[in-house]
Order: C-alpha cells, then sequence, then structure tokens
C-alpha cells in the first residue's frame, strides 16, 4: 500500500521501469486463476447460515445423518390416482428407479395396494379405496392429497454426500421420461431438495446474465462519463482481470458460491472500474501537462496514489465488519469483497499504469482538450450553494436519526425458496404441489438427549409434550415420536409401566424406531408436521415452542431443544436482526479509526467522510420502508457497503479540497475549485459503481435484484452527499479547527 509520497515516487518508478513484465506477470497470473476458479462450488444448505464448528451444526449434522433422510418427491396428476392404471405406473416407476443403487426405498400408493393380501387385486378399485380408508389419516392425506394429485417419496441412502444429488435427480428424471404413464396422468420431481438443486443450476444462469449485463451497463457509463479519454473502455478489462484472480482465491480457499456471495463480482466490477478510472484520469492530466509518460505514471502515483490507497483502506475497513457475522454466507460475501477490492485495486494501479505507460510510449494515446461540462458545472453551483447553508447538515441528521427510530419495524426473510426466481419450473411445481394439499408444511423437530431416551420418563415427557403442543399450538398438524410409535405397538394406549413400554419398543420394527432414535439410544427426535408460515410468524411460532420447552421442563437427565432446518432459521434470524446495526455501527467505527490513524489525529478529516456517509445508512432504512422490503442475508451488510463503498465518493472530494487549500485558496475557494476539477472523476467513479450494482437488478432472484435497487438508491445518496452535505461541513469544521488551533498556538506564544 502506498502511505508516504516517497513510497509513491518509488513504486511509480517501479512501475515505470517494469511495465513489460507486470503485464506478462498478470498474464500468468489469469491462468492460473482460471485453474483455480474450477474449484467453486455451489452451495444453497446448512452449511451457508451455520459455521461447520459450532456445536449448533454438529447437533444439526448428528440428527440430518441419523434421523433425515434425503428424499425427492414425485408429484403424480391424473384423473383418478387410485385407478389401476396409475398405481400400475407408479409400481414401474419404483422398480426403475430402485434399481439405482443409491436409493433406500421408494413409497406411494402403490407401495400399500401392493401389501400383503392385495397383491393380485390392483384391478379393483373399490378394494384400492377401501384400503386407503382404512389408513390413519396422517399417513393417507401425504399419500393421496386428492383424487386428481398424489405423492410418491424417493428416500435416498444415509451415505449418499450432497454432490451426487444432482446426478441421481436427473436419473429420477430420465426415468420419469422413460416409463410411460396412462393417458391424462403425469408424474414430475419436485421436494424441497430437488427445488435446491434446481436453484443451484438457476444461479449459475443467473450469475452469467449479473456478469454480461454488468460489462454491458460498464461500457455505457464509460463512455458518457469518461469521452474525455481516447481509451475510455481500458479500465473496464483491467478490472475483470482482477474480478478473474478474486474467483481464484474463491476456488484456492474453497469459498462457495451462494445466493449471497454472487452478488460480489458486479459489486466488484463496479468498485475496480471506481479506482481504474481515478488513475487513468490523473494520468491523463499529466500527460496533457506536457510531462514524459515514464513521469506521468510517477507522478499519476505520487499523486492519486494516496488518496486512491486511502480509499481502499476505508471500503476495506468497512467490509471488515461484515466478518463479524455468525452467518457463514454473509461472512463469505465479506471476505471476497475485502479479497476482491484488494485484487482490483492492485490491477489498476500495476496493470493499468503499465499498458497506458506502453501505449503513451507508443503514441498510441491521443489528448482530448478536457473542457468544464454541464456535470462539473452543475456539481460546482451545488457545492458552492450548500455551503453557503450549512443548514443542510441538520435536515440531514434529523433524516438520519428518523430512519434508525423506523428500522426495527422492517421485517426479515430468509426463507431461500422465496430468494428464487417464482416462475423457475421447480418453484412452480413446488407451489402447485402445496396448493393441492391444501396448505404447505414443514418440519420442526424436537431433539432429545439422555442416558437412555427409550426409559420411561424420557418417553413420558415426550408424549406429554407432543399432547401440550397439539393442544396448545394450532400450526401442528401431527406429531410423531418414540412415544406415538410405542402407543401404536400397545392398542392405542400408552404403555403406563416400564416393562410394557420396553415391550412395545421391541415390537417396533426397526426401520421405524430408527426414525426416532439413534442406535445408541442416547438422541432421540419428536417430529411435528406444522404448516409453512411467512417468517415472521414462524419465528413466533418456534420462540413459543422454546418458551413451552422451559415451561414443560424434561425430567432430570434428560435434555431437550429445537433441531432441524427450523433452528436454523431461529438463529439465523436472531442473529440477521441483531448484526445488522452492528455491522453498520461497526464498519463505521472502523473506518473513523482508520482515518486517523492516516491523518495522524486530524479529528475533521477523519470525521466529516464518515459523518457524511453514515447520514446515508439512516436515510436507507427510510428508503427500504417506502420500497416495503425485507432484510435478507445479503441487505443486512447493506449499512457496512454504504460506509466502505460511498465514503469513497466524500474521501476523493476532500483530498481534492486539501490539496487546491494547500496552494493558497480560501476555505469556500477552495471547495468551488476541487469540486469543479474532480467532479466529474467522482461522477464518473459513482456512475461505474452504480452500473455494477444496476446488473443485481437485472438478476432474476430477488434477493439480489431487491439489493440492487437499495444499493442503487444508497450511492445515489452517497454521491448527493459527497457533494451537498460533505462541503458545508468540511468547510465549517475545518474552518472552526483552524481558527481553535490559531487561538491556541498564539496563547501559547
Amino acid at each position: 500500500m502506498i502511505a508516504t509520497v516517497s513510497t509513491g515516487e518509488t513504486l511509480g518508478d517501479f512501475i515505470k521501469g517494469n511495465s513489460y513484465f507486470i503485464i506478462l506477470a498478470a498474464f500468468l497470473l489469469v491462468l492460473l486463476a482460471i485453474t483455480s476458479a474450477q474449484r467453486i462450488h455451489m452451495a444453497t444448505g446448512i452449511e451457508t447460515l451455520v459455521f461447520e464448528d459450532t456445536q449448533l451444526y454438529q447437533d444439526i449434522e448428528y440428527y440430518r445423518e441419523n434421523f433425515q433422510a434425503t428424499n425427492f418427491l414425485i408429484f403424480i396428476t391424473s384423473d383418478d390416482v387410485l385407478s389401476p392404471r396409475v398405481v400400475e405406473a407408479m409400481q414401474r416407476l419404483d422398480s426403475q428407479i430402485r434399481a439405482n443403487p443409491k436409493v433406500e426405498n421408494v413409497t406411494g400408493t402403490h407401495t400399500f395396494a401392493a401389501g400383503p393380501g392385495y397383491a393380485g387385486r390392483l384391478t379393483n378399485v373399490a378394494d384400492i379405496r377401501k384400503l386407503f380408508s382404512a389408513l390413519p389419516e396422517e399417513l393417507s392425506r401425504f399419500l393421496v392429497l386428492d383424487r386428481h394429485h398424489a405423492i410418491m417419496t424417493v428416500t435416498l441412502r444415509g451415505d449418499v454426500e450432497t454432490y451426487e444429488e444432482p446426478a441421481i435427480l436427473e436419473d429420477v428424471k430420465q426415468t420419469i421420461a422413460w416409463v410411460p404413464m396412462p393417458p391424462g396422468t403425469s408424474a414430475q420431481v419436485t421436494g424441497s431438495t430437488a427445488l435446491m438443486l434446481e436453484i443451484q443450476k438457476e444461479m449459475m444462469t443467473s450469475l452469467m446474465t449479473m456478469l454480461a449485463t454488468a460489462v454491458v451497463l460498464m461500457v455505457i457509463a464509460l463512455w458518457l462519463t469518461f469521452s474525455h479519454s481516447k481509451w475510455r473502455l481500458l479500465p473496464l478489462p483491467i478490472v475483470l482481470v482482477g474480478v478473474v484472480y478474486t474467483t481464484g482465491v474463491m476456488g484456492a480457499t474453497g469459498v462457495p458460491l451462494t445466493m449471497v456471495s454472487m452478488a460480489v463480482f458486479p459489486i466488484l466490477i463496479g468498485l475496480g472500474v471506481e479506482y481504474a478510472i481515478q488513475f487513468q484520469n490523473r494520468m491523463m492530466e499529466e500527460l496533457r501537462a506536457g510531462r514524459s509518460p515514464g513521469d506521468a505514471v510517477a507522478m499519476t502515483v505520487k499523486h492519486i496514489g494516496p488518496a486512491v490507497t486511502y480509499s481502499v483502506t476505508t471500503t476495506c475497513l468497512g467490509f471488515a465488519s461484515i466478518l463479524m457475522t455468525p452467518v457463514p454466507m454473509v461472512y463469505d460475501f465479506g471476505l471476497m469483497c475485502l479479497i476482491g477490492v484488494i485484487a482490483c485495486f492492485l490491477t489498476a494501479l500495476f496493470l493499468l499504469l503499465s499498458i497506458l505507460h506502453f501505449l503513451a510510449r507508443h503514441g498510441n494515446i491521443k489528448m482530448i482538450e478536457q473542457k468544464p461540462g454541464i456535470v462539473e458545472r452543475v456539481i460546482e453551483r451545488i457545492a458552492e450553494t450548500t455551503t453557503r447553508h450549512p443548514g443542510v447538515i441538520v435536515i440531514a441528521l434529523i433524516a438520519m436519526i428518523a430512519g434508525y427510530v423506523l428500522d426495527p419495524s422492517i421485517g426479515v426473510e430468509i426463507d431461500q425458496s422465496t430468494f428464487a426466481p417464482q416462475d423457475l419450473p421447480s418453484v412452480v411445481l413446488f407451489r402447485s404441489l402445496s396448493n393441492a394439499a391444501g396448505y404447505e408444511t414443514a418440519d420442526m423437530v424436537i431433539q432429545v438427549k439422555a442416558h437412555d431416551v427409550t426409559g420411561q420418563d424420557a418417553v413420558r415427557w415426550m408424549k406429554d409434550f407432543a399432547d401440550y403442543e397439539m393442544s396448545n399450538n394450532p400450526e401442528v398438524l401431527a406429531v410423531s415420536s418414540i412415544a406415538t410409535a410405542a402407543q401404536a405397538r400397545n392398542n392405542g394406549t400408552f404403555p403406563d409401566t416400564g416393562p410394557a413400554l420396553r415391550e412395545a419398543i421391541d415390537r417396533i420394527p426397526v426401520a421405524e424406531l430408527k426414525t426416532y432414535v439413534d442406535d445408541f439410544r442416547t438422541t432421540g427426535v419428536i417430529r411435528m408436521a406444522v404448516k409453512s408460515l411467512p417468517t415472521e410468524q414462524q419465528i413466533s411460532m418456534l420462540r413459543r415452542v422454546q418458551k413451552d420447552l422451559r415451561f414443560l421442563r424434561p425430567p432430570a437427565g434428560v435434555e431437550a431443544d429445537l433441531s432441524g432446518d427450523m433452528r436454523v432459521s431461529l438463529t439465523t434470524l436472531g442473529s440477521l436482526t441483531s448484526d445488522r446495526l452492528t455491522m453498520t455501527l461497526g464498519s463505521g467505527l472502523l473506518v473513523f479509526i482508520g482515518l486517523l490513524i492516516i491523518y495522524r489525529g486530524n479529528w475533521v478529516r477523519a470525521a466529516v467522510p464518515v459523518i457524511a456517509v453514515v447520514i446515508v445508512t439512516g436515510l436507507s432504512c427510510i428508503v427500504m420502508i417506502l420500497l416495503h422490503m425485507k432484510y435478507t442475508p445479503l441487505s443486512v451488510t447493506l449499512g457496512a457497503l454504504t460506509i466502505g463503498i460511498g465514503i469513497d465518493f466524500s474521501i476523493l472530494h476532500m483530498e481534492r479540497y486539501y490539496e487546491e487549500k494547500a496552494r493558497g485558496h480560501a476555505p469556500k475557494d477552495a471547495m468551488r475549485i476541487a469540486t469543479g476539477k474532480i467532479g466529474n472523476a467522482i461522477f464518473s467513479s459513482a456512475s461505474t459503481v452504480i452500473a455494477g450494482f444496476g446488473a443485481l437488478v437485472m438478476s432474476n432472484f430477488s434477493i439480489l435484484s431487491n439489493f440492487g435497487v437499495v444499493t442503487i438508491i444508497d450511492f445515489i445518496l452517497a454521491l448527493c452527499s459527497a457533494f451537498m452535505i460533505m462541503p458545508p461541513l468540511l468547510v465549517t469544521l475545518d474552518t472552526w479547527w483552524s481558527k481553535v488551533r490559531g487561538e491556541a498556538r498564539a496563547s501559547a506564544a
């Protein structure tokens, strides 16, 4: 990093003396990064919400390994799903799907219709209906939704790895396509597992679309706002090299591609082009001043290098607060933003200046006289007006406070299925399944631990707790556990004595017993089928169940707590709710401390840009309320991102102000001149950042498009703050502090 003038001159001399070597090294690193990027994998599971080294993750993994089988659902639609021809077709599907050694079991209406005593009577519709009318309601309801819809369940073996699931899904789809179905009958794969696998495929398509959109928007932004340079599009390919380096690091470090980390690449394109513009703009300025290509490089690094470095440093400090989150996919997003920003900065510094040096030496850079345009004149007039009316600062501060007061009223959404394109065929099919069922269900799991969970006290408590929830919680539709299984083997009554309970448990088939108790009988589960609710209502229900667990405490030696996906949801929502303000405040504090160090204790220079951008974070809350948006695992980073990125505009503006002031101009004149000179460069930089986020708006994933809309508005506000709030704030505080220091020196003398 560039810290002093001498360092900048030395670095500039190095670049101009080694431009060919730098270009060659950059090319070789691109090849290495492309190779490393092949290792990137996609993730949508629990590992994106809970860190693997936490006890919560270990508990949930234990639950999944011992009690939760991965399965696909086959949604059967027909005129009559209990007709013999449909049942026979389901049997054919069953036999073909079972041929895959990774499939553990296949169940459906055909399983019971072909059971003992019914094998030869599939041609009799009345017998099939009679059979299903005799089944328990909670079982028949999940097999046959209504006359026209039924479900087959394909259960995978417990040792199937996550990376094997897509191939198995494709195998099931091919089997369905190959097995003939009766006229008017269709079969389609659905279920949460299949849905997430389809979403992963769509994620890659969406990523390619976003990157292409980002490039197109960047070309337009550079062409319109950087028109004074012949090589106006050069920053874009340079920054794409930095993005390639970032993907290489992702592959090397094992950072997965998630719905959140997908947003990194358009963001980096926007930020990287911003840095490149600053270097190229100053290089053109030095060449227009008549300097040789080598001296122009050295002077560029010397003059603009520190400002851009300070900007990168504060951006990294702003992003660093994201690393405080306990949610892995948010952490990975922050980490890749950090790495990507540094990679794009170094690429702009070394590769861009080396190429510009090469082009200038060979006479391929044509100087275009830059005259003040309408952008500079408008920005200069705005800054000059607000500098004369500092009362605008008070209005902005009041609006910021109002935003933070209203922030708790903004909801939170963590259901990943709602983030996906709602017109995705798998999503539409999943919704059709829910509509056919009359409601969408979810599984709530209570994990019970004891020295022996089959003991009478533990099993009795499971029954009592389940009965309480069924009676008092209207969202609970059905409950099953070892207690219900034992009761079913005891003529429908719960065994009153220990020996009777043990005898009933011994009669439970091993396969069924394993769904409720592990092999060591130290861990058991209570399964509750509950209505699928919106996030806020679901969290309210989970918190009520947690209160019930405290109210109906298990006996001594027995522990019970929520587990499974809903426990993850509760923990994640709690983290996102509490951490979003922590991340924003942490970001502002880190940036302020960093600027204090950079400016050697000059609190005015450290505080002014921070105040200017923190005001925007408060306004952002108002924007989200007006747009009726909720916080997601991505948008909770909004405050940190706004501070980390938006502060660049104010810092670059402030640096030019002090440069003009050092030339002898009065504060107000220095601000007017600085705004006129750097206004277009900042506007161009902001345009490229906004264009990068604009690519997110084009995504068909709502988590990305909504985030893109809010961030674009936020960065427009940050740009306005740099020209409307920062000038009067800086001039007022700088003038006052200079006066205070002058009086102090006078009294000391």
